[in-house]
């Protein structure tokens, strides 16, 4: 019976079902269950129900119709006749009654409903013989058999069984008379004998005869013999619907109920769910005040859609308003499933439907687990938490929706989850409310998720706020930490009483085979609270210049912790101690503190330890104010007067001013003043160097940047800030105007080139320097001609002396970085060479540049470009050079004369040659010298050839 599969306590009672309590009607077994209430004892005291419904007894009536002509042999006839004798005698017993009739050509009743032994009745019929007319033989049925005269009762089950060997053979058609069997409510099952329903029409033929849905309605046999094979499939099927109302299309009421799949023990008594009731769109039983009798709660009959629901499979009592509620679940409800609340009505104390909720996801079980949650425990039921274990996303398994009773209707808004990564975890196959297990005030909850680690479990806890659930669980508990190979921990959880006597609330956990009790830390809720003596610093403690190191007391801190338990302890004090001069009066000073807990273990349970809880805040900060002086009303006003002075002068040039200072002066005449700023704004131009204090009076710290503004406190003082910033307005720019490399720096010519040219280039670049953009206008003169007939003393012809021709160019905007270049190109000729005396002259071009002086400068306004022009004569150096080589041959000639008179040119070695012969007279004139003796040394200089 599954005993412990739904348990439930209230007060000192347990509730404890069994909601598979099997039981035998004929050859089917029902499911129904048990509940049963005991006491502080665990001894039964009452049971619901108190005894199960007897099997059914609904009536049915049921009709043979047979095929009596003459294609049936008497040998077939007569195993026909026992094939319905035998189903009549199984069938017999459970309230039903039996008619027979035969048909061919024509009908014969055999016996009616009332007619007594009808299984022995059957054997002692004859056969007709004929043609065989079946749909006459349906009609006569219809219209005189299943009759209140005939012993039809009425809101019993209609059942004609028709055994036949042969297509029918009259003309009325099956449409004409099925449809009156169906107003009838009859049901109709086909038993087709013989090969001849192996065709598809014969075959189509038995469809027709039959009920609905064709395959469990007609059977074909290929003889009679083979009758015996169906009875039983023919005693199923029609005990299946004994005690059904067809009209509704409800094959089963009680026989499935399982009540007590869910169980629920309020103040009036328990409430079990019957998930299998009326063909398992479930519902509930109500044991109200004490009353044995049940009631039976459910929404099929109004809502066809509740059909196989499971209505019942969770429930949860809810106060709404005072208002006493039922929600149920029904998670099968259009695969999708469905959570409906019924209320009692204050007056007649009927249950409604008055709300549901219908889940998002098909097969997701919304509401297999129901858990209504009072978060400021003031009875009222704040939320219910809607589960969905089988929802499926690629991240997590399962879902618990939280969901608000607003204006009638259910508002499930947010969503809980459980870890990432457990896509098959089942989070949400179980909830409790567990009580405020954190010391915040507020209930929390637990949810299962038994399927989570590979089928080992866990448990989340989540904690409660005022109006809602937190969506991040606070504690997850895994099975994996507890020994003993558990299995589905977390697959039943409840929580929200004291088990172990401590004063804090334990929460059971199921899971395979057994429950775990776990029990609660000791949560601490901590705050804390500063006070200042004084409360505000005086500020005649900085009476100060610069940044002076004090050491003066300038305030104390007195540090309290407040615990839940509503006592206070007073753990220190602190001193606060100015160690330099405070320059910002304006900002509080800024003390934070953080802490920590190390709880000690409980003498009881040495295992447990306090813990702090998680909304204590462990960071907290406190400001100490300044001291004001703004009179009696606290609010100040200042008198400001401020002057600048530039070291005397009266305009800054960009790029040509050197260095320049500029003195700031402000003074305070009335009240403190805060957050006062000197600004002075400069152009981009200029190069910020530094910041200085010539003087600063009164009791004042302070300080200057160059970067940003000053904020400072003072009295009658002075306080500098500069703030650079854009300032186009105005600004200074400065011109460069010179020029370039490449213009033509010299050419010439010769005598007799008169009529020749060459190309001349002048070429000149402006420039801006600064910021910003100019105007201005650039004028080039070039000389083209010579003003005079005869020059002789001018070697530089520029316009001075040489007619000009003048260009003049606007520019409009000249920007920074981007010169200008002017290029003025032409052909000198040299006509003019006989008018001038001079062989060298130098062509000037010039620029000059015109800009508003009132806002411009420029160090030189003008540019000129030169080009040397010099004339060349040239010379016959023939004749000097054949004369030069006349006289070099007549001096060669004379040098040589002298030589050769002197003996210069004269040889001494034929002497040589007769002195060395003379002294060696006596000698062999035939014999030859030693070489030994011949001198091989080379020549001196000196010897002469």
């Amino acid at each position: 019976m599954s005993l412990g599969l739904s348990l439930v306590a209230r007060d000192s009672q347990i509730l404890v079902c069994g909601p598979t309590v099997h039981r035998a009607c004929g050859t089917n077994m029902y499911l129904n269950g048990f509940c049963f209430l005991l006491d502080q004892k665990l001894q039964k005291f009452q049971q619901f129900p108190e005894i199960l419904p007897e099997c059914t007894t609904h009536p049915t009536d049921i009709v043979f119709l047979i095929d009596g002509s003459g294609s049936v042999s008497n040998q077939d006839f007569e195993r026909m006749k026992w094939f319905v004798s035998e189903v009549i005698k199984r069938l017999s017993g459970r309230n039903t009654r039996f008619a027979l009739a035969q048909y061919s050509t024509g009908f014969t009743e055999h016996f009616d409903f009332n007619a007594p032994d009808p299984s022995n009745n059957v054997l002692g019929i004859t056969q007709n013989r004929g043609m065989t007319y079946t749909a006459t033989a349906i009609r006569k049925v219809v219209r005189e058999i299943f009759i209140p005269r005939k012993g039809s009762r009425n809101g019993s089950t209609k059942i004609l069984v028709v055994i036949t060997d042969g297509q029918k053979n009259d003309q009325l058609q099956y449409w004409n008379v099925v449809p009156e069997a169906e107003q009838a409510g009859i049901i109709r099952y086909a038993i087709g004998v013989g090969n001849a329903f192996s065709t598809q029409r014969a075959r189509e033929e038995l469809n027709a005869i039959a009920s609905e849905p064709d395959n469990e309605h007609v059977f074909a046999v290929h003889n009679f013999d083979a009758l015996k094979g169906i009875q039983d499939q023919l005693q199923d099927k029609i005990f299946a619907i004994e005690g059904t109302q067809f009209q509704s299309s409800s094959s089963f009421q009680m026989e499935m109920s399982q009540e007590g799949f869910s169980a629920l023990l309020t103040r009036d008594g328990p409430v079990l769910g019957a998930v299998g009731a009326f063909d398992w769109s479930g519902g509930l039983f109500l044991y109200q005040n004490s009353n044995r009798d049940s009631s039976f709660l459910n929404a099929s009959s109004t809502t066809e859609e509740m059909k196989n629901a499971y209505l019942g499979y969770s429930s949860q009592a809810v106060l709404l308003n005072g208002r006493s509620g039922l929600v149920v679940g029904a998670p099968r409800y259009d695969y999708v499933g469905k959570v409906v609340l019924f209320e009692k009505a204050a007056r007649s104390g009927k249950w409604q439907l008055t709300a549901e909720a219908v889940g998002e996801q098909v097969g997701s079980y919304f509401g297999a687990a129901l858990c209504s949650v009072d978060l400021d425990q003031d009875t009222d039921t704040d939320l219910v938490l809607v589960g969905a274990p089988m929802y499926y996303d690629a991240i997590t398994g399962g879902r618990v929706y939280v969901c608000h009773f607003k204006q009638g209707r259910f508002h499930c808004t947010m969503t809980l989850k459980g870890e990432a990564g457990h896509v098959f975890s089942r989070f949400g196959a179980s909830m409790a409310e567990t009580g405020d297990i954190t010391g915040d005030r507020w209930m929390d909850v637990a949810i299962g998720a038994p399927m989570e680690n590979e089928n080992v479990g866990a448990l989340y806890i989540f904690g409660g706020k005022r109006t809602s659930i937190n969506p991040k669980y606070l504690q997850r508990i895994e099975g994996l930490k507890f020994s003993g190979g558990f299995l589905y921990f977390g697959q039943a959880v409840s929580g929200g009483t004291d088990l172990t006597g401590d004063g804090l609330k334990d929460i059971a956990v199921g899971q395979k085979g057994r429950v775990l009790l776990l029990r609660t830390r000791p949560v601490l809720h901590v705050s804390v609270s500063i006070e200042f003596f004084p409360p505000l610093i005086p500020t005649s403690n900085f009476q100060c210049q610069e940044q002076e190191s004090l050491r003066a007391e300038a305030s104390m801190a007195k540090v309290c912790f407040t615990v839940a338990k509503a006592i206070q302890d007073k753990l220190g004090e602190a001193t606060m101690l100015a160690l330099i001069c405070i320059e910002d009066t304006l900002t509080p000073v800024t003390l934070r503190l953080n802490f920590s807990l190390v709880g000690k273990p409980i003498a009881k349970a040495p295992t447990l330890q306090p813990i702090l809880s998680k909304d204590s805040e462990k960071n907290h900060t406190a400001l100490l104010h300044f001291e004001k002086n703004c009179g009696t009303d606290g609010k100040c006003e200042d008198h400001l007067e401020a002057s600048f002075n530039f070291s005397g002068l009266d305009i800054v040039v960009v790029g040509l001013t050197g260095e320049f200072n500029v003195t700031a002066s402000i003074q305070n005449h009335g009240e403190d003043s805060y957050s006062t700023t000197l600004g002075f704004f400069y152009p981009a131009g200029l190069s910020y160097r530094k910041v200085t204090l010539p003087q600063v009076s009164g009791a004042l710290g302070m300080q200057a940047w160059g970067r940003a503004g000053t904020v400072s406190r003072w009295r009658d003082g002075g306080c500098l800030g500069i703030i650079p910033g854009p300032f186009s307005h105005g600004c200074s720019f400065l011109f460069h105007l010179h020029s370039i490399e490449e213009s033509t720096k010299y050419i010439n010519f010769t005598a007799g080139q008169e009529d020749a040219s060459k190309n001349v280039e002048h070429r000149y670049e402006v420039k801006g320097k600064g910021d910003g953009k100019g105007w201005l206008v650039v004028a080039v003169s070039f000389p083209f001609g010579l003003a005079h007939p005869s020059l002789s003393f001018h070697l530089s012809q520029d316009c001075s002396v040489a007619s000009c021709k003048i260009i003049r160019c606007d520019i409009l905007s000249l920007k920074t970085r981007e010169p200008l270049e002017f290029r003025i190109k032409g052909d000198v000729g040299f006509q003019w060479a006989s008018q001038i005396q001079q062989k060298k002259v130098v062509l000037v071009s010039i620029a000059q540049i015109s800009y508003d002086e009132k806002k411009y400068t420029q160090k030189e306004g003008f540019a000129q470009a030169q080009t040397m022009v010099e004339r060349i004569e040239l010379y016959n150096y023939l004749p000097a050079i054949i004369g030069s080589a006349i006289a070099g041959l007549v001096l060669l000639a004379v040098i040589a004369a002298v030589l050769y008179k002197v003996g210069f040119f004269k040889r001494q070695y034929k002497q040589m040659l007769t002195e060395a012969g003379a002294g060696d007279e006596a000698a062999d004139p035939t014999s030859q010298p030693d070489p030994q003796d011949l001198d091989t040394s080379p020549p001196s200089k000196d010897t002469v050839y």
